[in-house]
């Protein structure tokens, strides 16, 4: 692509703009729990809609929504797909050095909770699609950009929209979350586990009457502990990882425990089976049940998302890390991320290559004092704004 063609195009991109969104997006507390994500989303659809696109509010509960909207091409290649989320984690209880809600812009830096994840990706995907739809260049296929409730917890905004049957076929599936621009195209897996040791109560003085569930549970942990995972190194994403990593068991100093409950983060790459993996620990948990007298527990699946991986020789990613060197001066290489993304939801379902790259840092996710680098927010639009060209005229 030569990029001095749409210099023109491009200029439209206003500094100011792109900040005043992301200033507008961050100051909507759309924290999860518990989401209230509908105000915010009305905000994001009134701006598409009076840019011209098809805007259509995807409610999910009365005060939870996501916002699907179309900037229609003729429909002679497949369409793109831009999304980002909405809701953002809780502030925390540390101190801020400006306000975690107020979006202040100081040293070049937009100072706010989810101005990095992912806030700022969203308002660079909006001020690229409003300079689109100015410039009302004939597309063959339709942009289509879906701003997702509930990300950051049961993925509920991309669950719905991705098993709509007007969103395939797309291109691609293109994530604005904070990357720093980089371009990522893998990510790992979720299979996050609940396990429950059961025993019986007694009173503390006279354990013997007892069934301690939560020494059943140190039993369990150390031999889990030890517990060796099929897997195969993948070349983005390297290795399965397993953290055990909440604990809560007993009621009283002096009352022997009758439950222990763990929780278990487990990250997974391609060519693993959440299945084996779960008959695995159920099997420990039975031949532990043969082995030690009285020892009972359960086992529950609490999250479960496959890993995605797309070819870095796919056309169109190749194509993306084209417009990335052109903007940002150095072209990317293949690389994936150990978490997980509204990605595992649609690139899975639209069966369309994964693409992550936003303008926040990844490091600043959840964190106190977060923040995006106002000259990342435009770069980010004039990616968008190039890649929607490349692909779609």
């Amino acid at each position: 692509m030569a990029r001095e063609k749409y210099e023109d195009l491009l200029s439209q991109i206003q500094e100011a703009e792109v900040v005043s969104l992301c200033r507008d997006l961050v100051r909507f507390k759309s924290v999860n729990p518990p989401g209230n994500e509908l105000e915010i989303a009305e905000y994001v659809a009134g701006i598409l809609r009076e840019a011209g696109l098809i805007v259509e509010m995807v409610p999910h509960t009365p005060t939870r929504a996501s916002v699907l909207a179309r900037l229609k091409g003729s429909g002679e290649v497949p369409a793109l797909l831009y999304t980002g989320h909405l809701d953002v984690v809780p502030v925390g209880a540390e101190e801020w050095l400006y306000d975690p809600f107020g979006g202040e812009v100081v040293e070049g830096k937009l100072w706010g909770r989810g101005s990095s994840d992912m806030k700022g990706g969203d308002a660079a995907m909006i001020a690229a699609t409003k300079v689109l739809a100015a410039a009302n260049l004939p597309l063959k296929g339709d942009l289509i950009l879906a701003f997702t409730a509930g990300e950051e917890g049961e993925q509920l905004g991309a669950a719905e929209i991705a098993a709509r049957p007007d969103v395939a076929p797309v291109q691609a599936v293109v994530v604005a979350e904070p990357s720093h621009n980089d371009v990522y195209i893998a990510e790992k897996g979720a299979f996050w586990l609940q396990i429950t040791t059961h025993g019986k109560t007694a009173h503390g003085s006279m354990p013997h009457l007892g069934r301690n569930a939560i020494m059943m549970m140190v039993a369990l942990l150390s031999e889990l502990d030890s517990q060796a995972v099929p897997y195969e190194e993948h070349p983005l994403l390297g290795g399965f990882t397993r953290s055990i990593n909440t604990i809560a068991g007993g009621v009283k100093t002096n009352v022997v425990p009758d439950q222990c409950t763990v929780t278990i983060d487990q990250r997974t790459v391609p060519g693993q089976d959440h299945q084996a993996i779960l008959r695995q620990v159920e099997e420990l948990i039975a031949d532990l049940g043969r082995r030690l007298p009285d020892f009972r527990a359960s086992v529950e699946v609490i999250n479960d998302r496959i890993p995605v991986a797309s070819s870095p020789e796919e056309p169109v990613i190749q194509r993306f890390y084209d417009v990335v060197a052109e903007v940002v001066g150095e072209r990317p290489v293949p690389k994936g991320v150990n978490y997980y993304t509204d990605g595992v939801v649609f690139a899975p379902a639209l069966k369309a290559p994964l693409i992550i790259c936003g303008p926040g840092d990844a490091k600043l996710a959840h964190q106190p004092n977060e923040y995006v680098e106002v000259a990342k927010l435009v770069e980010a639009a004039k990616i968008f704004t190039l890649v929607a060209i490349q692909l779609l005229t």
